[in-house]
C-alpha cells in the first residue's frame, strides 16, 4: 500500500530549488509499468492511427500497452467510439465509450491494476473534479498520467519568433508546479513527476523524406541534451502515483 505522501515537497516560492528527475521516453516507461497487469487506457482511440495507413516508426501507445499488459481496455469519449458504442482495434483490445467523469460501470465490472490517462488531461474541462472521482471509484489504484509541459524547450525557442505550439482541442497546459498542485489537491499518493522527451516521431511520414534527417539531428544534437541537463525543459510530464479518496 502507498505511504501517505500527497505531492513533492514544494514552497511555490520561484528561486526554490526543484529535484525534478532526468527525463525519460513517454511510451517506453508508460509500457514497462504495464507489464502483466489489467489496465484501463483513458482516452485511448487515436483516429490518425487507426484510420490511415502509417509509416512503420509510429507509435500507437494504447497498441504499446496490449503487447504486455494482461488485459487492457480502452475508454474514449471520441464520436466514432460513440457511434459504435465500443471498437475492437487491430492490436486485439477492446475500447469502450465513455467519459471520464463518468465510469462508475465500466469501473464495476473491469478491475484495474493501473489506470492510464495519456496525453488526457489537457483536453478535459475540469481533470481535478474528474481525477478525484476516480480516486472514489478505485482507491489504491495506480494512475499514471501524461501531459505537455508549459516550460518545454519547443515553446521557450517558438516563443522568441512568436509561435506557440498547441493542438486546438487543448483547454490546459501543466507545468511542474501545477501537476504538483493537482495532484496534492486530488489525494494522489506516493506521487512522482518524471519529465518526458520530445518523440520526432511524428514528423516522419508527414512530411517530404529530406526534412526528416535534419528533425532528427536538432532533435539529437540540441533538443535531447538540452532536455537532459535542463529537465524543467523537456516536452511533457508524466504523473505516476496511487489515486486516494479525499474523504479519507
Amino acid at each position: 500500500m502507498p505511504s501517505k505522501y500527497t505531492s513533492p515537497k514544494i514552497r511555490y516560492h520561484p528561486l526554490e530549488k526543484i529535484n525534478i528527475h532526468r527525463p525519460v521516453d513517454r511510451i517506453n516507461y508508460i509500457k514497462e509499468q504495464c507489464k502483466g497487469l489489467n489496465v484501463l487506457d483513458l482516452g485511448a482511440y487515436d483516429e490518425t492511427l487507426i484510420g490511415k495507413k502509417q509509416h512503420s516508426s509510429w507509435r500507437w501507445l494504447h497498441s504499446e500497452i496490449a503487447e504486455v499488459a494482461k488485459e487492457v481496455l480502452g475508454v474514449d469519449s471520441s464520436p466514432q467510439i460513440k457511434s459504435l458504442g465500443r471498437l475492437k482495434t487491430p492490436c486485439g483490445s477492446t475500447i469502450l465509450y465513455g467519459e471520464v467523469d463518468a465510469l462508475e460501470e465500466i469501473i464495476s465490472f473491469f478491475k484495474p491494476d493501473l489506470i492510464v490517462a495519456g496525453e488526457l488531461m489537457e483536453h478535459t474541462p475540469n481533470s481535478l473534479e474528474w481525477i478525484t472521482r476516480l480516486g472514489h471509484l478505485s482507491p489504491g489504484t495506480r494512475l499514471i498520467a501524461t501531459t505537455p509541459n508549459a516550460t518545454s524547450i519547443i515553446n521557450l525557442l517558438l516563443s522568441f519568433i512568436g509561435r506557440e505550439n498547441c493542438h486546438e482541442d487543448h483547454l490546459h497546459i501543466y507545468s511542474y508546479k501545477t501537476l504538483a498542485t493537482l495532484a496534492r489537491k486530488a489525494s494522489i499518493e506516493d506521487v512522482k513527476i518524471i519529465p518526458y522527451y520530445y518523440d520526432p516521431h511524428i514528423f516522419i511520414g508527414r512530411f517530404p523524406n529530406w526534412v526528416t534527417p535534419i528533425v532528427q539531428t536538432i532533435n539529437y544534437l540540441l533538443a535531447v541534451p538540452l532536455q537532459y541537463f535542463f529537465p524543467l525543459t523537456a516536452f511533457g510530464l508524466i504523473m505516476d502515483g496511487f489515486l486516494g479518496s479525499a474523504s479519507e
